[in-house]
């Protein structure tokens, strides 16, 4: 039943790949825009419909019925299959003859390569698990399609969220959370054929396919597109074919040019803070390369269009659209200090730097003081060719859009915060060089060169491929029916056995009264909750909330009836909780010990925690939910 169900994913996001195809061809033709080659103008059409389908479920955010907008956006998106299917299916098949394997290298890649994917999508629909996406990227959109469109200052990191996120709104309004997770599936091998198209401008069949495979079987790569529940893939998707559409030989120089490559800059803006580094690259590179005023002004006002909506968001909430990084100037009102600095040590922000650090980190071999995880390791292949790379650099436009795009970013990324995972949309660029690199060197008779190199790529695929089967083990048990999502979860899922049991001890409460909760996963609790952690909510200023009566008017403000200590306060606010338990002020209605991991789940060190109920006693809004429960001796 599990494969079944995979199966059908997997149907469904072939479906949704058709439409936005389709839907991207439409409006190319609507432009008069056509790419170099078939692969290239899907790979366009795909990013420009991706984006398309984000602003206007941007759109469909302020309506009262989400879920029926998201419908119909998916009755338009089957409608543009119905009009350009023809076209559509007619360039797939001409890209798909075009990539037939020819020779036995390429054939050993055509075999390795749909089974490293099919393990990865595997990876994806088995539940979720992903520590930063059940703290906020998915719980977000829940709590957005279940109360409406409208802030959370109870999650800091919910006013992180941009544009790419509304994929995960997309699926989890379909109902269907796998299909939410295919979509990041679906980023990351569109990506990977996205680095196909840049590096086999200038690089050799096999080869490019070789370092295609690599990405894959990269760890940061196969963790980001797989198990984590982020959606960042999605702007290396877009930085490739920004790069791609701004190599093109043809029509340079045109309007049509700029205003594609500045759409796709948009979307990578939209997609994270770190990603209007990115965008600012591609403009610097465009004005660089095509030196146009009004190329530039239609690059930005393409950029505009596709990307302003989550700064807006943040404008209209706070007056800060890059909340929470400038409340000091603009909004100081909604933050508090405790939580903003954790925030920016979360991000790397408060990170101090090296010089000396700056040449391994543009190469992506930065490791963070508290040691790398598959969230940061992209494998010292780059480091390696970075001779090479300089050695035989040339200076043709594919050269230089990609250097310059590449270095500047990660320049940028190492001056403000340092963490190497940051790097992830620019690796696609940066492995399309090393390829080119390793291509020129074969042209200048470094054969010696050339084979150390390739065979460095042989030997990382296979440390990657052995990283890989030993990290999907558990999941793919789950997604192949050999074990059930509720044991796995309960096993892998930080976080979830406490949410379970809190949920087990408020059954029957009623869903208006809230409950004040402490830890970080908060997307498998199916209770109204205001999340208590100051360091992760803007609402709980340790500042403001220093004695019973002042916890007491914020109980009433929010709705808060129950509060969940598990495993205990956080530091900063223990004191004035602990004196109203003492007052009777709280009195405990159940005690439940689960367990949880102790530190970084990768270490999976397990301890027990009590996870205590209690219910507030004097506020007048919470005597209906006195007859719940039984209080404890």
């Amino acid at each position: 039943m599990a494969l079944a169900h995979s199966l059908l994913i997997f149907a469904a996001l072939c479906g949704f790949t058709a439409a936005l195809a389709s839907l991207g061809g439409i409006l190319l033709r609507w432009m008069r825009v056509e790419m170099e080659s078939d692969a290239e103008h899907l790979l366009v059409s795909l990013g420009i419909a991706l984006i398309a389908l984000e602003i206007a479920l941007f759109l469909v955010q302020f309506a009262t019925r989400i879920q029926q907008g998201c419908i119909a956006l998916l009755a338009l998106l089957c409608l543009a299959v119905v009009v350009e299917c023809r076209s559509t299916s007619s360039r797939f098949l001409r890209v798909m003859r075009e990539m037939a394997p020819r020779g036995s290298f390429s054939l050993h890649l055509y075999v390795l390569l749909p089974v490293v994917v099919l393990v990865e999508f595997l990876m994806t629909v088995a539940p979720l698990t992903g520590s930063d996406a059940l703290h906020y990227h998915f719980t977000t959109q829940r709590l957005i399609l279940e109360q409406g469109f409208h802030p959370i200052f109870s999650i800091t990191h919910s006013f992180l969220c941009g544009q790419s996120h509304l994929l995960i709104l997309f699926g989890l309004a379909l109902g269907s959370e796998k299909f939410a997770m295919g979509t990041i599936f679906l980023g990351g091998l569109l990506t990977s054929f996205a680095l196909d198209c840049l590096a086999a401008r200038c690089a050799p069949r096999g080869l490019f396919e070789a370092i295609t495979l690599l990405f894959l079987l990269t760890p940061v790569v196969f963790w980001q597109i797989s198990t984590s529940g982020a959606p960042d893939i999605w702007m290396a998707f877009f930085a490739a074919l920004a790069v791609v559409v701004l190599s093109q030989r043809k029509a340079t120089g045109t309007w049509k040019q700029a205003l594609l490559a500045g759409f796709l800059a948009g979307g990578i803006a939209g997609g994270k803070y770190t990603g209007c580094v990115l965008a600012t690259a591609l403009v610097m590179a465009f004005v660089l390369e095509i030196r146009s005023a009004l190329g530039t002004l239609l690059f930005l006002g393409g950029a505009l269009i596709s990307g302003a909506w989550p700064y807006l968001r943040n404008w209209v909430w706070t007056g800060d659209p890059f909340f929470p990084f400038y409340s000091r100037v603009f909004s100081l009102r909604v933050v508090n200090d405790y939580a903003l600095a954790n925030l920016t040590a979360d991000t790397g922000l408060s990170r101090s730097r090296h010089l000396a650090e700056l040449l391994p980190f543009l190469f992506f071999s930065g490791i963070q003081e508290s040691g790398p995880g598959f969230y940061d390791f992209f494998g010292p292949l780059l480091f390696a060719l970075a001779p090479l790379i300089l050695l035989v650099f040339r200076n043709t436009r594919e050269w230089r859009v990609h250097s310059f795009v590449w270095v500047f970013f990660a320049s940028c990324i190492f001056v403000s915060s340092a963490l190497p995972r940051f790097l992830l949309p620019v690796f696609p660029i940066a492995l399309s060089c090393a390829a080119t690199a390793i291509a020129y060197s074969e042209q200048l008779g470094w054969s010696a060169v050339s084979r150390l190199a390739t065979g460095s790529i042989a030997v990382l695929s296979l440390v990657g491929a052995v990283g890989l089967a030993l990290y999907s083990r558990a999941p793919l048990r789950t997604a192949l029916g050999m074990q059930d999502g509720v044991s796995y979860l309960a096993a892998r899922a930080p976080d979830y056995q406490i949410a379970g049991a809190i949920q087990q001890g408020l059954r029957g409460a009623p869903r208006s009264r809230k409950t004040l909760v402490f830890f970080r996963h908060l997307y498998y609790l199916d209770i109204p909750f205001v999340n208590g952690d100051p360091g992760s909510s803007w609402i709980v200023d340790p500042e403001r909330l220093r004695t019973p009566e002042q916890w007491k008017s914020f109980f009433g403000q929010y709705g808060i009836c129950y509060v969940a200590r598990s495993p205990e306060y956080p530091t900063p606010i223990a004191s004035a909780l602990l004196q109203m338990e003492n007052n009777g002020e709280l009195l405990p209605v159940s005690k439940t010990m689960v367990q949880s991991f102790q530190d970084k789940r990768i270490q999976e060190d397990r301890v027990d925690v009590p996870v205590v109920i209690l219910r507030m006693t004097q506020a007048p809004s919470c005597r209906d939910a006195e007859t719940h429960g039984t209080e404890m001796p």
